[in-house]
């Protein structure tokens, strides 16, 4: 039977559903809406209803539903047959669950459920939206032809254009002769462009056959074949090549390809040319179980030309995890081929880099409430240098070590610390042997609002047994060592005004003492021991050295007071100073040098932090000695952060010459500084003010060019006194698509505090964002 509407916006509902179905689904919803009381035989009034799950409006149709789905089309005009055919026109819309079609005109087969779609043609469907003058589309297996076709994909933000769209499936697009870029304005700066592209948006992927990347009318990258993901999912593929170039390598391209093994499981595989050594294959291997991840990475070099064809490599294994509740591990294992790795790699590889000293470290731990025992081992490969020799740190292997203390916060408090350790060192003239201590303490705090005060006594037994006679001729000995020490303290508040600002500023003095015996240790070997560095827990502590190997003999008393500045509101700490000075009431006889230290005024300590807006900050600490009137260490470092990719850090530090430590002074600054609305300027200097030359650096330049930001980078690093390794570092970010060239963003955050990335990503959109 025809049907003739010329009534603009009716609406025309097909669908195979019986209308009684409709219905009857309807009133079960409404049921589902009652509150749980209605099923009790209460009746339901409408202050009662609440909205409740329903998978009556299921988000994704199962394929069961999808072939029962109605389809809504609404027009200026409509014409057709009951079942054979419908025509519409002006304005049209035709609606499904997951797709909404608008055009001029419409014509349906009802009998093939096949549309044809001419003038001003938009497909939307989860967010993503052709556009084109004309479209042949298939309702049941969404198969169709959009010639002319312009395309916007809502997760990349990206879109583009092609002379024919081919919708292969519900899910599947592919297009001919196409274009894919982020720019918004004409023409757009860069673009890729394919003669075969095919998009699986069920699967977020993409394939480009016979591609090339356009920047500024020029190709820069060709494509042969090229797979990639529609958004930020992983994908196995080629990534974009990397070139770089510094002083040590010459020329470094490397062409990474990632490796989707599973989703806990990936691996990506690097082939490196360096123009002055010849080739070295990389891979990184990474996976996550719900009890364990870890990390492994090798370096290989079958032959440097550099060194007469020596080969060389680097390896690095890490992982972490559970075995049991209560009972974790970790592994960190690093090893490189020779000594000269740090000096030769140090820009290539990016775990190991420079450092000199590297681990192989493994402990298993068993945790409880109230303690914990843990097993371990540590040893180092050190590399050394004639230029530039480092000191060799102690292997520790095994080592056990358990810590228990008392359950109760309040009250009388016990703590139990104990280690069993192997010390080895193949320096010629250091001791190695065996540790074992036992350290028990025991104290009483005593708290209240107004102030503390914490009376403790501890003991420290510790036996040795060395490989070879110690400087007595003694191979094994046994030091006892009692510590009591007397904390305590006072917090006086009241309200101020600073800076305009109501604030409650504090008045906090300390007093503590600690009193050692002396014990000789002067012939015992030194494993762990070094001078504790001073800052505000340091100062107040009961041994000036770390580790276990040396105990200060102490008749001693530090004094401090400091006083902040609080918001009365939330608490945070707009300024702190802080002034301490530690008295020896006798001379300290126990020394990393042997020389004692006169009783009187020691160390003098003192602190200021200034923070009174997040656009600056500043923080300063000394370290004075009245005794030797030396100032054996300060630092000053200030920030300021005016606005967005606006800021500019500058410190200084000095160290003076004593028998623990080396001279140095020097600054370093470093920024980030928007010059324009589209140029910035980064950089970092450390500058020996001593030697009175540069030591590492580096100095670029940023562009925003609104869909692509290229960075240029120089950075210099010091390989000993006297020489030094400069490379260049470029990039070409893509939004939305990929970086080319040697990643300098890890330099930049690393070196420059406070540095902020240049279209930063966002949240995803919603799929809805496009809904119409």
């Amino acid at each position: 039977m025809p049907i003739v509407s010329s009534t603009p916006t009716r609406l025309l509902c097909r669908t195979r559903l019986r209308p009684r179905l409709i219905v009857v689904a309807l009133s079960m919803a409404l049921a589902e809406m009652a509150p749980a009381r209605a099923q009790q035989g209460e009746p339901a009034s409408a202050e009662h209803l609440q909205l409740v799950p329903t998978p009556i409006l299921a988000e994704r149709l199962s394929p069961e539903a999808q072939m029962r789905e109605p389809v809504f089309i609404w027009a200026d005009q409509l014409t057709g047959q009951t079942d054979i055919e419908v025509s519409a026109h002006g304005k049209v819309e035709l609606r499904k669950h997951s797709v909404v079609l608008k055009a001029d005109r419409l014509h349906d087969d009802l009998v093939r459920n096949t549309i044809d779609a001419q003038g001003n043609v938009r497909i939307i469907r989860d967010g993503n939206v052709f556009s084109g003058p004309s479209l042949r589309f298939n309702l049941d297996t969404y198969a169709g032809q959009m010639p002319d076709a312009h395309y916007y994909f809502n997760r990349t933000q990206g879109h583009g254009q092609a002379d024919v769209v081919t919708f292969l499936s519900r899910n599947v697009v592919s297009a001919e002769n196409a274009t894919y870029t982020t720019c918004t304005a004409s023409p757009a700066d860069w673009f890729v462009q394919a003669t075969h592209l095919n998009l699986d948006l069920g699967d977020n992927t993409g394939v480009a056959r016979n591609g090339r990347v356009v920047f500024k009318g020029a190709t820069i990258l060709p494509l042969p074949y090229a797979s990639f993901p529609l958004t930020d999912a992983r994908k196995s593929g080629f990534l974009p090549p990397t070139i770089g170039i510094d002083s040590q390598n010459g020329l470094d391209y490397a062409q990474p390809y990632y490796w989707n093994i599973a989703p806990n499981y990936d691996a990506t595989l690097t082939p490196h040319l360096l123009l002055r050594r010849g080739f070295m294959g990389s891979a990184e291997v990474r996976w996550l179980q719900p009890s364990f991840a870890g990390t492994s990475y090798l370096d290989y070099m079958p032959s440097d030309s550099n060194t007469g064809g020596a080969q060389r490599w680097a390896a690095v294994f890490q992982q972490g995890g559970t075995l049991a509740p209560r009972v974790s591990y970790g592994l960190n294992l690093q090893r490189v081929s020779d000594n000269n790795w740090w000096r030769d790699f140090g820009g290539v590889d990016p775990v190991i880099a420079a450092n000199r000293t590297l681990p192989q470290q493994g402990q298993i731990t068993w945790s409880q409430d109230n303690g914990s025992l843990q097993a371990s081992f540590n040893s180092w490969q050190t590399l050394q240098s004639d230029v530039s020799p480092i000191g060799v740190p102690y292997n520790v292997q095994p080592r056990l070590y358990g810590t228990w203390h008392s359950p109760n916060y309040t009250g009388l408090q016990w703590q139990i610390a104990t280690e069993a350790a192997r010390f080895t060192n193949s320096t010629p003239g250091l001791l190695s042997g065996d540790r074992l201590y036992i350290n028990p303490s025991i104290s009483r705090p005593f708290i209240a609002p107004q102030g503390f005060v914490t009376p403790k006594l501890a003991f420290n037994s510790t036996y040795y047994k060395t490989d070879s006679p110690m400087a007595d001729g003694a191979s094994s000995s046994v030091r006892d060592v009692p510590t009591f020490s007397l904390d305590s303290g006072l917090v006086f508040e009241r309200n101020t005004r600073l800076f305009g600002r109501s604030l409650v500023q504090t008045l906090e003095p300390r007093l503590y003492y600690v009193y050692t015996p002396y014990r000789n240790q002067q012939d015992l070997p030194n494993f762990d021991s070094a001078p504790l560095g001073l800052n505000l827990s340091t100062i107040y502590t009961d041994n000036v050295f770390s580790g276990s190997d040396r105990i200060a003999d102490a008749n001693n008393v530090t004094g401090g007071v400091s006083t902040r500045f609080l918001d009365p509101q939330n608490g945070t700490e707009y300024a702190r100073l802080t002034l301490a000075q530690r008295v020896l009431l006798r001379e300290q006889r126990v020394t990393l040098t042997g020389n004692p230290v006169a009783a009187g005024l020691n160390d003098t300590y003192a602190l200021a932090s200034l923070a009174i807006s997040p656009n600056w900050s500043a923080t300063s600490g000394v370290d004075y000695n009245l005794r030797g009137r030396q100032l054996v260490q300060g630092a000053l470092t200030a920030q300021w952060h005016p606005r967005p990719f606006k800021t500019v850090s500058l410190s200084y530090q000095i160290q003076s010459a004593t028998a623990t430590q080396i001279p140095l002074k020097y600054m370093n600054t470093a920024w980030q500084w928007q010059l324009s609305s589209r140029w910035y300027s980064v950089g970092q200097v450390n500058y020996s003010i001593r030697d009175k030359r540069f030591n590492d650096g580096l100095v670029g330049f940023e562009y925003d060019g609104g869909c692509w930001v290229g960075r240029i980078v120089v950075q210099r690093s010091s390989i000993t006194t006297a020489t030094a390794a400069t490379r260049l570092l470029f990039q070409l970010e893509l939004s939305g698509f990929s970086r080319l060239g040697n990643n300098p963003i890890s330099a930049l955050q690393q070196n420059i505090p406070g540095y902020q990335l240049l279209n930063q990503p966002t949240a995803p959109p919603s799929r809805y964002a496009n809904y119409e």
